[in-house]
């Protein structure tokens, strides 16, 4: 038993010995790395130059300046490799910042900027918009699909995409039909509403079911429970 746990130690020594000039060869080769250096503007708005091309920056969420109800575009996506660096005065000290590009946007009609480097301060971040680009609210013509998910877990339970459902689900949302959750039988989750063109752009609406009326809800701008129709209930409680 005990040479089995020293020949273990030796292999997995030697797997280290292995592995280290690789990955030290992967951080080098990132440090060494040039990447180009673009323009980054930060007053009086994040503005954001990239081979010429305007780029507007943010926080997460896209907000439509003529849209005023509860319901916007937040970045949900994956950030992908890095093809530039902004921000600072010396682009030869890497400017500060990475712009990465977004995975699944392949006209990169979005770029996302983080540090580069430790940062003592708040940690930020920006979301940016091809200045061009116009990003319209979530409507019949830019939700495609609503996903339910159970609360405290990650797989879709239902997917509509139905325009005619989408619809009566974003007309109670703006609605009055305000009730009240009666009873203890009460199934949390939320309906994720992702962009047709782009789905790396969500909305998220917490949802109650209660089963014992077969009635769901969701909470509105003003968090207060919005009763759904009735096939909305069917399709969460399935």
């Amino acid at each position: 038993m005990m040479r089995q746990k020293r020949r273990a130690r030796r292999r997995a020594a030697l797997g280290l010995l292995v592995v280290l000039p690789l990955v030290l060869l992967s951080v080098g080769c990132r440090l060494g790395k040039k990447l180009p250096f673009y323009q980054l503007e930060k007053s009086p708005e994040i503005v954001l130059t990239v081979e010429g091309i305007r780029y507007l920056g943010g926080g997460d969420v896209v907000r439509h300046p003529a849209y005023s109800s509860g319901l916007f575009w937040k970045f949900t996506g994956e950030i992908g490799d890095a093809i530039g660096v902004c921000g600072g005065k010396d682009p030869e000290r890497g400017g500060g910042y990475d712009v990465c590009r977004i995975e699944g946007d392949a006209e990169q009609r979005f770029l996302y900027i983080l540090p580069n480097h430790f940062v003592f301060g708040p940690y930020l971040t920006y979301f940016c918009v091809r200045e061009d680009l116009q990003i319209l609210p979530p409507s019949v013509e830019t939700v495609g699909p609503a996903s339910f998910v159970y609360q405290d877990e990650e797989d879709i339970s239902a997917q509509v995409n139905d325009p005619a459902m989408i619809a009566s689900l974003l007309e109670a949302f703006d609605g009055d039909s305000v009730g009240a959750l009666a009873g203890e039988n009460r199934v949390y989750g939320s309906l994720l509403l992702s962009h047709r063109e782009y789905p790396f752009l969500q909305c998220e609406l917490e949802c109650c079911y209660l089963p014992e009326k077969g009635a769901a809800y969701c909470r509105n701008e003003g968090g207060e429970w919005v009763a759904l129709p009735g096939e909305w209930g069917e399709i969460i409680s399935s």
